[in-house]
């Protein structure tokens, strides 16, 4: 399975981040399944459109999406997303 996703952007600035929703950070989802955080996240956010998988090690970009969340998997490329544990707190960006 494939962590690229096609999907656009909402923009914002991290020095002034004005996202919708009402949680952006899900530190009790480390450890969980990346189908459980998935569910969890978009049922706590529904202004979330975008939850991507990827690899502890991924490189990604810098840029802030305020409609995206990446869960870092303990996981490597190719592996089942879906049911790996999440490696680090997902956030809103």
């Amino acid at each position: 399975m494939s962590y690229q996703l096609e999907w656009v952007c909402q923009p914002n600035s991290h020095s002034h981040p004005n996202c919708r929703g009402t949680k952006f950070f899900w530190p009790e989802l480390v450890g969980k399944k990346g189908k459980e955080a998935k569910a969890v996240i978009q049922k706590e956010n529904p202004y979330i459109s975008a939850v991507i998988y990827a690899p502890q090690d991924a490189i990604v970009t810098d840029d802030y999406c305020c409609n995206r969340v990446r869960l870092l998997m303990n996981c490597d490329d190719g592996c089942d997303y879906e049911n790996a544990t999440v490696f680090q707190v997902p956030m809103v960006g």
